[in-house]
Parts: structure tokens; C-alpha cells; sequence
């Protein structure tokens, strides 16, 4: 089989290549698996309200002070965030 018809049987008839569909495929797995991360964090935190973006939550937090808190719980609370952030950035 020629290059030609090689070339031509990967296409699809809209105008995409077999190889975007895989990175489109790959990109709504990703996209899943993210929403599933969230999905834990938010039942393990119910009361917090995280936004849509942890890396931007992270980036704005700022741990409460003052009499009473618990510094040891805050930290928890941060890790947990920081590992479920983690967790989306490397896919597992």
C-alpha cells in the first residue's frame, strides 16, 4: 500500500487524523481522572470551599491565626490539598 493510501485511511471524514482522536481520548481520560481527585477531596473536606482551581486555592491561602486554632490541622488540611493537586498533575 502506498504512502498515499496510508496516509489517507488515518483520516477521518471531518477532517481529524486517527492520532487526534487519541489525544482528544486521552485528554477527556485526564479531564476524568481530575474530576474524580476533586470529587474524593471535596467528601474528605465537605465544609471547604476549594474553588475550581487547587493550584490558584494554594496559591491564595493563607492559614488562620489567632488564639484557639490549631496550626497542626491547618497543615493537615494543606497536605491533603497539595497531594490531591499533586495527584492531578502527574495522572495517578
Amino acid at each position: 500500500m502506498g504512502a498515499r493510501k496510508a496516509g489517507l485511511l488515518g483520516q477521518r471524514p471531518w477532517g481529524r487524523t486517527a492520532g487526534a482522536v487519541r489525544i482528544r481520548g486521552t485528554k477527556a481520560a485526564s479531564d476524568c481522572f481530575a474530576a474524580r481527585v476533586y470529587a474524593e477531596l471535596a467528601e474528605d473536606l465537605p465544609d471547604e470551599d476549594l474553588g475550581e482551581d487547587l493550584a490558584d486555592f494554594l496559591e491564595r491561602y493563607e492559614p488562620v491565626t489567632g488564639h484557639g486554632v490549631d496550626a497542626e490541622a491547618d497543615e493537615e488540611f494543606l497536605e491533603t490539598v497539595r497531594e490531591a493537586h499533586d495527584r492531578i498533575a502527574l495522572g495517578y
